[in-house]
Order: C-alpha cells, then structure tokens, then sequence
C-alpha cells in the first residue's frame, strides 16, 4: 500500500523488510508478516547474552545498587554491517513506507579503518532512499567520541528525518560535540527537563532542519529516560505527537512489568510535577496536569511533548525497552502532507 502522508503511520502498517543476519533458530521465531530476503539468510545463528538483574540481588559478594543488565554478543555480521548491500539492494522491489536503522553502535568496536569505511558506504546508500521515505536511526550506547561525531556530524545525522536516543546516549552526544551540558559528568538522578530540552534544541539547530536553508532532513527526535519521554519536533513536519509520545510511554510501563496493560498497583510516578522548559534564560515554569499528561512548550520553530510514565515498581523485561519506545511512537506518528524528509 503506498503511504499517505496525511495519516498515521499506524493505518498503513503493514509486512516488515527485515535485513539482518538470519540463522535458523531466530528465522523459526519470526512472525509470517516479517519478510527475509534470502541473502539475508546465514547456516549459523549470531547471538546476544542478556543478564538482567534486579536492585538487591547478588552474586557473589556483589550486590546491585538498582536493576540493571550486562549484554555480551558475537555478532559479527551486524559488527561488519554486513546486511547493508541486501538491504539497500531490498528496497526498490519492497518500496517501504518508513525505513528504520539500527546497530551502529556494533561496529564501534570494530577498529577506525572499519567504521570509517562502512560508515561513508552507508551514508552512500541511504542517501539513495528516496526523501519521501522517512528514516529513523535509533541509537545505542557508545564510548568513542570521534566515532559518534562522525555519526552525527559527517555522516548519519544529517540524512535521516528522526532519531531514538536515551539519556546516556544524549549526554554523550552533547560531550562529544561540545553541545550544552557537555561539562556533565553524568546525569544526577532523574535527567533535569531543562538541560534535556536544552540538548534536544541543539541538535535539531546544529545537525538538524530546524534552519529552513539547511539541507539536513532531521526534524523529529523521540527522547525517553526512565521517568519521562519528550518528543521534539520541527514545526510543520510531524502531526499527532501527543499519541506518538503517550504510546511510547504505555509501551514502556507495561513491557517493563511484562504485562498487555498498565497495572495501577504495579507501577508509580516519578516525573518532577514542576519544572523549566530550558536551564538558562529565558525559560518557562512547566508542571503535569493529571488531567492532561502531556505538557507541550516551544523554542523557536521546535516544538516539544512531554508525558510521565508509570514507572514498573519491579521490572521483569528492560531488553528492547527503548527499541519499543521509539516503535510504538513512530506508529502514531503523522507526516505532514506535502513534506519531503
């Protein structure tokens, strides 16, 4: 079905391209509307090994401070983005409707020389995507500052039309660019709304379109940390950010607590009921409205949706949380007619 820009995404969801290394035991657990392209198809499984653990529990004579996760993986084909030439190679006879990238932070590890080279091949063939087509590229975390430079600087950034980032990931975006708040060692508590916002304005004014002469296509960036979610948006390019955010933030409650609705007993609130819509001036007091969660505020021709989430007292699945997040919220997005990413 071709894709209608006046209407959610959500309406128009249909079978899934999904170009990544497939060994026989993952290709048995894939729903039938996900679609493998044969060269995409490998004898050998690649693998991650997730241990979660939850606040107090041990091992050994280690206890965890709070609920965290250590992820170990042999992935070598997605370290080498080996996938890249199926999938570009994919798309004229699958004509998406959205395009959404992941795993470059698998090739950090992979030496300079590599991520330099892949890196320019990749910039190379998405920029082949036609620009109707959005792209999202979700992050992931990284520790090479020059390698996330180059994602965001030279290469990646500027050429999709959305992002997915947590607070790590923010913060180390700003050091490694010199942004705001670079000085941050790391966030104290609950990421300041201020500073966030302040972040997420930078990159859309450096790296992204919010400058009508600029030729970067980034307009939309889908921020989420634990205890609430901003949506940030160029003028005139997105439309129903309030559901797209409120999703997010429903996704996130209930994968966390493992359940198909949010339980009330399971879960609690703990987004700042006030707070400023910048850490400098000029900036506005904000605060939740119970009876309308999503706060909405504007800096220039930026537009900002924050929403709480019921945080899950005791979480039982964090994998994939923000990859969820991001998901859930790009289904309830809207592309404005006539807009070209």
């Amino acid at each position: 079905m071709p894709f209608s820009t006046s209407q959610p995404l959500s309406s128009v969801w249909g079978p899934v391209l999904l170009c990544a290394p497939i060994g026989p035991k993952l290709h048995e657990m894939l729903d039938e509307q996900i679609v493998v392209p044969p060269e995409s198809l490998q004898e050998t499984d690649e693998y991650h090994l997730i241990l979660e653990y939850k606040a107090g529990e041990r091992w050994g004579s280690t206890q965890a401070p709070q609920a965290s996760r250590f992820i170990f993986s042999h992935d070598v084909s997605n370290g080498e983005m080996s996938p890249l030439e199926t999938f570009v190679a994919s798309l004229e006879e699958f004509q998406p409707d959205l395009v959404v990238l992941s795993g470059l932070h698998m090739m950090e590890g992979q030496g300079r020389q590599l991520w330099e080279e892949r890196l320019k091949e990749a910039v190379v063939a998405v920029s082949d995507i036609p620009r109707e087509v959005p792209i999202h590229l979700e992050l992931a975390s990284m520790t090479d500052r020059d390698y996330m430079n180059s994602i965001m600087k030279e290469q990646f950034m500027p050429i999709v039309s959305s992002i997915g980032l947590n607070e790590q990931e923010l913060l180390f975006l700003a050091q490694a660019g010199k942004g705001p708040h670079a000085d941050l060692t790391s966030w104290k508590g609950i990421p300041d709304v201020g500073q966030v916002s302040d972040i997420l304005l930078w990159i859309l004014d450096q790296h992204g379109h919010s400058d009508p002469s600029s030729e970067a296509d980034l307009t939309r960036i889908h921020f989420h940390t634990l205890a609430y979610h901003i949506l940030a948006t160029v003028d005139g390019y997105w439309g129903n950010q309030a559901a797209a955010v409120m999703a997010g933030a429903r996704v996130a409650s209930t994968q966390a607590c493992g359940l198909r609705s949010v339980d009330v007993y399971k879960v609690e609130l703990k987004a700042p009921m006030e707070f400023h819509s910048s850490d400098s001036e000029p900036r506005e007091k904000l605060s939740l409205n119970p009876e309308d969660p999503v706060t909405v505020w504007r800096r220039g021709n930026v537009t900002f949706h924050l929403t709480p989430v019921l945080v899950c007292k005791q979480p039982l699945r964090t994998v994939g949380l923000g990859d969820a997040i991001s998901a859930e919220g790009l289904v309830y997005s809207e592309l404005k007619p006539g807009q070209d990413l």
